[in-house]
């Protein structure tokens, strides 16, 4: 038994080696065979030089975006008063999105306005000069100044006479001689005859302002001068007698009774002469004041004045132009037409100025920004048109767009310098949204009815172009100019060889 399956294996294992031996001789032949027949003649296949057309393109990815995006917040910070939009709103350029509390501010501007007409008043005013109407006004107050004036002085020499004449000259024997003499024992005796001397003197200032008063020469301002002059000197006089009398002792020309009615002449003459001095320098104040300012409103205003009042007006000009650039702040607009996301406010709401309260986007301008490459770039050019496929519906869908600015500047991106590429959609299309991805199809060149050849069928040489063109039994090795290199494969062949002839290739 166990012979006989050994002699059956032995049989087995000898068909299966003469089986491995035939199949390793085959490939043996099989490797010869290909051997000499490639090591032989080479064999042509020839292209049909013929005409088509050609079509270059670039491909880029990249980003959508809105051109116009912006986030939106008011320069002034306030309470919000009213939010008349809502979240997803499309609204038109220049539509009201929100706006603050404006009664601080509406106040600020009117007071500002306020300001500012009263200085061009003014200002206009000066450059005018004073009014007819004003002078005659000041003229008016001057003469009634004047008049003023004039009843002082006679009011004050009249009360320079009483209180010299009447209240004090019954304290002296002969007042009105050359050799007075006063009646009051003082214990100063210097003080007695300095008293005679100044009474003998009041005669002569009585006399010389009675004088300068009538005088048809005289001005008021001398008038004032005399008088002021007079009334010092007689203030001087009774006080020296009030001196005498307080220290004055009883006698038989003066008793006690009568020096304490001497005392009371002289209190009532001091008085006449305080209320004068007052009376007359208030008059000559008045006066002088009304004098000025009839004066200037002649002369007119100065350059300089004229000049500082301009310089006012534009001070106020430019307050009321900045209360009035705030009140604009106060209303949030719409900077351009387009749809509001993150509206990010409620009324009643303390918003600060500078920070976002809503974003507005533009969906009529979508556009896409990509990166070619600085061998792609050199193809294309503003105006080129496109086919754009977004990621979120797939390569099915294309979307119109043109090619509207190429970077002057290269970006360096993954390493490599790339230059950016935008492309703006045309027309509106509500499924373009802004942050999509995709890429363009962007048309760089395209020519009709031209001789093209396989681009792997041309030879280059030193910056030349070679064919091998089909002559008889051989090949000719012929220069030819190109032309467009499409996208499938196809060189656009410019000159050196003719429709129907053919191109081959080993």
């Amino acid at each position: 038994m166990t012979s006989t399956i050994m002699q059956r294996l032995k049989g087995l294992f000898g068909r299966l080696r003469n089986f491995f031996i035939v199949a390793a001789l085959l490939v043996i032949a099989a490797v010869i065979y290909f051997y000499v027949a490639s090591s032989g003649a080479p064999s042509f296949r020839a292209y049909t030089v013929a005409r088509g057309d050609l079509t270059e393109s670039v491909d880029v990815t990249g980003n959508v975006s809105a051109d116009h995006n912006a986030s939106l917040s008011f320069q002034e910070s306030g309470r919000v008063a009213a939010v008349p939009v809502e979240e997803g709103a499309t609204v038109a350029a220049g539509a009201v999105l929100a706006e603050l509390d404006q009664s601080s501010l509406e106040a600020a501007v009117e007071q500002a306005n306020a300001a500012l007409a009263a200085a061009e008043a003014k200002l206009s005013g000066m450059e005018n000069g004073t009014r007819p109407e004003q002078i005659t006004l000041d003229e008016g107050a001057l003469t009634s100044a004047e008049s003023s004036l004039a009843a002082a002085l006679e009011s004050a020499y009249v009360a320079a006479d009483d209180a010299v004449r009447n209240q004090t000259d019954n304290l002296f024997s002969n007042p009105m001689s050359t050799n007075p003499v006063f009646l009051v024992t003082a214990p100063d005796a210097q003080l007695v005859v300095d008293i005679e001397a100044e009474r003998q003197h009041m005669t002569a200032i009585l006399g010389n302002w009675y004088i300068a008063q009538n005088a048809t020469s005289s001005n008021e301002a001398e008038e004032y001068q005399i008088a002021s002059a007079s009334l010092q000197s007689i203030e001087s006089y009774l006080n020296n007698i009030a001196l005498a009398v307080e220290s004055a002792v009883p006698s038989g020309t003066a008793t006690a009774s009568t020096l304490a009615s001497y005392k009371t002449d002289i209190i009532a003459a001091r008085s006449e002469i305080t209320g004068a001095d007052t009376a007359l320098s208030t008059a000559n104040a008045a006066f002088t004041a009304a004098g000025n300012t009839l004066a200037l409103a002649k002369a007119g205003s100065t350059p300089e004045d004229i000049a500082a009042e301009k310089a006012v007006v534009l001070q106020a000009q430019a307050a009321a132009a900045s209360a009035e650039v705030a009140l604009n702040h106060a209303v949030l607009r719409a900077p351009f037409a387009g749809s509001i996301s993150n509206l990010n406010m409620t009324v009643g709401e303390v918003v600060s100025a500078g920070t976002p309260v809503a974003t507005i986007t533009n969906p009529n301008g979508m556009k896409m920004e990509a990166y070619a490459s600085e061998n792609d770039v050199a193809k294309l050019a503003v105006g080129d048109q496109a086919a754009v496929t977004l990621d979120a519906y797939g390569s099915g869908v294309t979307f119109p767009a043109t090619v509207t600015a190429l970077a002057a500047a290269e970006t360096e991106v993954n390493g490599a310098p790339a230059y950016e590429v935008t492309l703006h959609f045309t027309g509106n299309d509500d499924r373009i949204k802004d942050g999509m991805t995709g890429t363009a199809h962007i048309v760089a060149a395209s020519r009709a009815n031209v001789l093209e050849v396989p681009t792997r069928l041309i030879l280059s040489d030193n910056n030349h172009s070679f064919i091998l063109v089909k002559s008889g039994p051989g090949t000719e090795k012929r220069e030819v100019v190109t032309g467009l290199t499409g996208n499938d494969g196809m060189t656009e062949i410019v000159s050196g060889v003719s429709a129907g002839e053919q191109v081959v290739n080993f």
